[in-house]
């Protein structure tokens, strides 16, 4: 039994300690010598793909999948004796779409800025003792009404500036 003041003989670790390190060299060559020669970029060696070659393939899935569905769709069509829709035409009913969504969009930003306009106007003039502006009364005179840049005799008498200004 060893005790607490044995030494380690130092001769026979050596040889391990050369095995292992020897063993580790070798590793490391082979895989180096496997990465430098093998034809193939490292990504394909662990089966992994490119950025690339991912967006590549999921493109070609949507084409086909869209494909699919069209010629799904035309199959029903067909069935109910109505003509076939190519993809330039669902392209068209699609951007149309769009469009219309974006204008319905613009009216509803432009009626939620004539409402903030409206109650900051308001708030002027009934800090001014004047009556408020009605909704269509701003309408008018923003959309290019007659009286869009002319100032009315209720802003004239307070300094000749028109309301929303």
């Amino acid at each position: 039994m060893a005790g607490a003041g044995a030494r380690v003989d130092s001769r026979a670790m050596d040889p391990f300690a050369a095995i292992m390190l020897s063993g580790i060299v070798i590793i490391v060559v082979a895989v180096w010598l496997v990465g430098r020669f093998y034809p193939g970029s490292g990504l394909e060696q662990v089966g992994l793909r490119t950025a690339r070659e991912i967006h590549e393939s999921r493109e070609a899935l949507e084409a086909e999948d869209l494909d699919q569905m069209l010629a799904a769709h035309n199959a029903r069509r067909r069935a109910r004796g109505e003509a076939e829709v190519s993809a330039a035409d669902l392209e068209l009913r699609v951007s149309g779409e769009l469009r219309a969504q974006e204008s319905r969009r613009q009216a509803y930003l432009a009626d939620r800025e004539l409402d903030q306009l409206l109650e900051a106007t308001n708030r002027r003039r009934r800090a001014r003792g004047l009556p408020e502006r009605t909704r269509e009364e701003a309408r008018q005179e923003f959309a290019g009404g007659a009286g869009a840049n002319q100032a009315g005799p209720e802003d004239e008498a307070a300094g000749g500036k028109p309301a929303g200004a």
